[in-house]
């Protein structure tokens, strides 16, 4: 198209006049593109992600300074429920306080933000809290096949320690399913033992487990290659790809020995009703049930919560109410609930067997897994 000439001098501009059948171009868009919006879009995840990092800052530090203040921090994060059923709705009911130890017994990694923790970590917290002027006692609930040999005697030396500190305060266990080995070992630091009539129990003993795979190892074309001084020639015992020696089984049979020895004295100490020889006979590696426990002098009855009740009530000269400590839901779990998920029962026993580095000394009986 051939360009218009200038207007003359004094003449107004003229509006360009298009060929026939050809529409004007349209008007210039004064719309945004695509990477405006992506722009405000990263703007806005960065803003958030800063107000959360500032918002675990100051939670951080607010646990810091409540630490520094003598309040302890997992403490925060609990609520006092009445047991179901056990509530006696009677003003000057003495409060006993539940702790229960259920599924394997296995100290977890510290707590992060308010996390439940171990085996361990609970068992401490509730005792911190049956510590308080305002309750009477203490009532053990075992459901336990026991675990780890370190964190059964800690629960045992902590429960042993309340006993001494408060001698005001009673302690009693209660079974569930099960209350073997490490599970076991635990009850005996109370001043009495009951047993669900369902209950299995016993157990006593020590095991250490571990996989041999020399012949398919051979098979297979493979070997582990242990590099060692001289002077260390047990340092690859348990190695999984050659035979165990004669020497190495007696070193560690002689630590089970040990440790069996160590159950023996203190189911000796806690069961004041029977002699050494009388413990050594029941603590063959057996389970029995809780007729045959209480025949043998490991339980001293057979009941429930309301047998539970009743006694606390007669030694108390009071009507008792039964509470526990729930957790209640902290922001970390609300923004991260998916993460801090515990695994239950079960996640006790992976714990204890796979996330170690290697095999252990238990005191479990692996029956009930």
């Amino acid at each position: 198209m051939t360009p218009m000439p200038p207007n003359p001098p004094g003449v107004p501009p003229q509006t360009p006049s298009w060929p026939m059948g050809y529409p004007p171009p349209p008007p210039p868009q004064g719309g945004r593109g695509v990477s405006f919006f992506i722009a405000i879009f990263l703007g806005i995840l960065l803003i958030a992600s800063a107000g959360l990092n500032v918002l675990l800052l100051v939670l951080s530090v607010g646990s810091f300074a409540s630490a520094g203040l003598g309040v302890d921090v997992e403490d925060q994060y609990f609520d006092e429920v009445y047991v179901a059923g056990q509530r006696s709705g009677e003003p000057r009911a003495a409060k006993v306080l539940q702790i229960t130890i259920r599924g394997a017994i296995a100290e977890d990694q510290n707590p992060v933000l308010g996390a439940a923790g171990g085996t361990v970590s609970q068992v401490r917290r509730g005792l911190r809290r049956a510590a308080a002027d305002d309750v009477r006692g203490v009532l053990l609930y075992i459901d336990s096949p026991g675990g780890g040999v370190t964190d059964s005697d800690e629960i045992y030396e902590l429960v042993r320690r309340f006993r001494s500190e408060h001698p005001d305060k009673r302690v009693l266990t209660l079974f569930g399913d099960i209350a073997a080995s490490g599970g076991y070992y635990v009850a005996v630091a109370s001043e009495r033992i009951l047993a669900r009539r369902t209950t299995i129990t016993g157990s006593i003993g020590v095991i250490m487990s571990a996989w041999n795979f020399t012949e398919a190892a051979k098979k297979l074309g493979v070997d582990q290659v242990a590099i060692k001084s001289e002077r260390t020639p047990y340092k690859d015992m348990l190695s999984m790809t050659r035979p165990m020696q004669p020497a190495e089984c007696q070193i560690l049979t002689d630590i089970v020995d040990e440790l069996y020895d160590r159950f023996v004295t203190v189911v000796d100490d806690g069961r004041p009703g029977l002699d050494r020889a009388q413990v050594v006979a029941a603590a063959n590696g057996a389970v029995y049930s809780a007729s045959k426990a209480k025949e043998l002098g490991l339980v001293d009855d057979i009941g429930d919560h309301d047998t539970v009740v009743a006694w606390f009530g007669q030694q108390l000269g009071s009507p008792v109410t039964i509470v526990e400590q729930r957790r209640r839901a902290t922001l970390g779990q609300l923004l991260f609930g998916a993460l801090q998920q515990r695994a239950g029962p079960q996640g006790g026993i992976d714990r204890l067997l796979t996330t170690s580095t290697g095999p252990r000394f238990l005191y479990y009986w692996e029956g009930a897994r």
